[in-house]
């Protein structure tokens, strides 16, 4: 949509995890260490918990991505398993032929499997996303299969990576919590860190022009998205939406006052009022963390124009996209894979 308008080669706020585009800040390098410990250590088994859209999933793409060929990894992402479907998908990923379903019979197959590549000295890696949703008793499978031995200790490594909840469910098994070598929890990014986060993204695809987001409209970003990547990327997508549609060179952080329920969500933004107005404020010091949230909403401004407001310049804009898209298309470059880090010189 708006690449051409602000000279970009790719997009730089998907939602969709990149791992090219992944910012990584002391916590995240930090998860990323004990993820990747996990893949060399005979006894490996790091749970990596965040809240949804914190960059669990980026940087478990980051890891594979710079896996060798010399080990065996098994990737589940699709959690929503009953009884004996883990020990299916380990199954099939492994390519083992089996005519019998029953859930002995392919344990015993997996663990014959493991025994050999153990033998030949291939570590073997199991990964799984969105582990809140395992079961309990995946969850038992799990601790039973970091638990088979071979000749060099465990046969298996484990890498689970969830939501806050997946720790309670773990701590809830205690065979299983005692095997977990490392627990690590991913939060938000700081003020500063959400600053550096979309300078970086921007730089990655390609912005070349002065300072888009500046101070002032870093600190609402944080404000409203508590600096959890995936909240900071629809935020900066909606102001950058504004500003095409407008056919502005430069952002307006009171965009964030129109469109932020609309992207954020009515629930949501209810939830992050309320814990706004739970935490304390110093006496005699202004809350302006809080002034996006405390400003009224599209629906609560009944006076103006329903086609001057953010939203409808965007639907007007969205109209024109399509005569444009062939032009972006073919003026779209794959850019250098050697990019380094940004280091931004911010704007007040």
């Amino acid at each position: 949509m708006y690449l051409e308008h602000f000279g970009l080669q790719r997009h730089p706020f998907r939602m969709a995890p990149e791992d090219d585009f992944i910012y990584m800040s002391q916590q995240h390098s930090r998860a990323f260490v004990y993820m990747d410990s996990a893949v060399w250590s005979p006894e490996g088994f790091v749970v990596i918990s965040g809240e949804i859209g914190s960059g669990k999933t980026t940087l478990l793409k980051k890891l594979m991505r710079g896996l060798n060929q010399d080990l065996k990894l098994f990737h589940i992402a699709y959690t929503n398993l009953k009884s004996d479907d883990l020990f299916h998908l380990i199954v099939r990923q492994a390519g083992l032929p089996y005519d019998d379903k029953n859930k002995v019979s392919m344990l015993l197959a997996i663990n014959d499997y493991l025994q050999k590549l153990s033998d030949d000295g291939v570590p073997v890696v199991l990964a799984v996303d969105e582990a809140q949703n395992l079961s309990r008793e995946n969850l038992e499978d799990i601790r039973m299969l970091s638990g088979l031995e071979g000749k060099g200790g465990p046969v298996m490594r484990v890498i689970l990576l969830g939501q806050p909840e997946l720790k309670d469910a773990i701590y809830n098994i205690p065979q299983l919590a005692q095997r977990v070598k490392l627990f690590f929890h991913l939060n938000g990014l700081s003020a500063k860190e959400t600053g550096e986060y979309i300078d970086h993204r921007l730089f990655i695809a390609g912005y070349e022009g002065d300072t888009l987001f500046n101070a002032d409209t870093v600190q609402q970003v944080y404000a409203l998205s508590k600096g959890i990547p995936r909240l900071i990327n629809k935020l900066c997508d909606g102001l950058m939406l504004c500003a095409y549609s407008d056919d502005r060179p430069h952002l307006n952080a009171a965009d964030l006052v129109e469109i932020r329920q609309d992207l954020m969500g009515e629930t949501f933004m209810a939830h992050m009022e309320a814990e706004t107005g739970d935490e304390e404020k110093p006496s005699g010091t202004a809350d302006n963390s809080a002034a996006v949230a405390d400003t009224p909403t599209v629906s609560e401004q009944a006076t103006a124009p329903t086609d001057d407001t953010a939203l409808g310049r965007i639907a007007s804009a969205l109209e024109r996209i399509d005569a444009k898209l062939d032009r972006l298309v073919s003026q779209q470059d794959t850019p250098p894979s050697n990019v380094k880090p940004l280091n931004p010189k911010r704007r007040s």
